[in-house]
């Protein structure tokens, strides 16, 4: 079984650190919630998935952001890397697949992250978020617009996110319910 090399408050705290240090170095929503939130865990003890599978991820994670493809029209970044995250934790295998694992994971991403979501930005559409939070949305697909969004982004919800997720894959730990990589 494996054990916690940290305290669960000190996992999540790290997680908020590294969201803060990912999003000044990547921008990203996807990318630097997902990287935040994986690498945390790892610090914390429990690898989720290895790092050469992570930089595999990577390229694919990063277009997530901004409401996939920098639309601003599809679900945060955030939000769908950190129910990828949830989902890794949960592990529903590709060989003997259940549908009661798949029903348990999608139940537990929507009842948490979510629904956290949903009463903190009625939403989890990108755009609907960036209202909430900012008071307007940015066309970010163009770079003028991009780029001013970035000077003040200061993270949008990229930091809440990761430590709502890691608490959340540390709770489901507790629990007995994560699926660590072999």
């Amino acid at each position: 079984m494996v054990k916690l090399k940290h305290t669960k408050e000190e996992i999540i705290k790290k997680a908020d650190e590294l969201a803060v240090e990912y999003e000044a170095k990547y921008k990203g929503c996807g990318q630097s919630t997902f990287l935040a939130i994986v690498d945390a865990l790892r610090w914390g003890g429990l690898e989720l998935i290895p790092e050469d599978v992570e930089e595999r991820l990577f390229p694919g994670i990063c277009v997530l952001s901004a409401g996939v493809g920098m639309t601003g029209d599809g679900t945060c970044g955030a939000v769908a890397s950190s129910a990828l995250a949830i989902g890794l934790a949960l592990g529903t295998p590709r060989e003997g697949q259940d549908d009661s694992t798949l029903r348990r994971a999608c139940a537990t991403i929507r009842n948490t992250i979510l629904d956290k979501y949903y009463q903190e930005y009625r939403s989890i559409l990108c755009k609907d978020v960036q209202r909430k939070f900012f008071g307007k949305a940015w066309d970010l697909t163009n770079d003028e617009m991009s780029h001013e969004f970035l000077g003040i982004s200061q993270g949008c919800t990229i930091m809440q996110t990761a430590k709502w997720t890691t608490e959340i894959i540390l709770d489901e730990f507790e629990k007995g319910n994560v699926k660590l990589s072999a």
